[in-house]
């Protein structure tokens, strides 16, 4: 599955969706053919006004919006944030007051920054999935509300991984990343050396 198929099948039927940063509305669109509607938003004018052009679904709402700004409490109660970096996330949930009963993030970067973040925000990681998508590794995380004390390991690889063949897989890569890495640094990086002992340890 690629990723929008992979965010669509942890959502239920009866789940209040918004898809923020939805670009082409995809995910909106594989819902709506379950008969499931959502919101589709965006801060890009350009982008939801292209997909008004092509989309004409009274099951999808389309709708432009600086985050959650345009979406009112009653209207979700499950977030979609994919496609963008963890900061970009953590400002997005920070400038809020909305409350979900479930995030779905895929984030492009700091997972551990993310983890640790959402925690502050009373998020915890409830299931994580690796997704391999044209040669690329996607870390899909879903948090639920709650907190959780994660240990340095769970910090900063996840933990509660479906598909435990495709994490070992992701972990390999990882492996190879920085251990390349700690050769052009000839060791005396103190964090790749942490992480790799880490990851070996995950792997045996």
């Amino acid at each position: 599955m690629n990723r929008i198929e992979t965010i669509y099948s942890y959502i239920e039927t009866n789940d209040k969706v918004v898809d923020v940063g939805c670009d082409q509305a995809k995910l909106s669109i594989l819902l709506s053919l379950r008969n499931q509607k959502s919101i589709a938003c965006d801060i890009s004018e350009k982008v939801i006004q292209r997909a008004m052009q092509d989309i004409n679904n009274p099951l999808i709402d389309l709708r432009v919006s600086n985050g959650l700004n345009n979406i009112k409490e009653s209207e979700a109660d499950t977030l979609v944030l994919s496609g963008m970096g963890t900061h970009t996330i953590l400002d997005i949930l920070s400038n809020t007051k909305l409350k979900f009963k479930k995030i779905i993030t895929i984030s492009n970067n700091y997972h551990d920054i993310l983890r640790k973040e959402m925690n502050n925000l009373n998020y915890k990681v409830y299931k994580e999935r690796i997704i391999k998508e044209n040669n690329k590794y996607y870390n899909l995380i879903i948090f639920i509300p709650g907190n959780y004390e994660y240990n340095e390991k769970e910090l900063l690889l996840g933990l509660n991984f479906d598909d435990k063949d495709m994490y070992i897989e992701y972990l390999n890569y990882l492996l190879n990343k920085y251990i390349n890495i700690n050769k052009s640094s000839k060791g005396k990086n103190i964090k790749i050396n942490k992480l790799i002992e880490i990851i070996q340890s995950s792997i045996n």
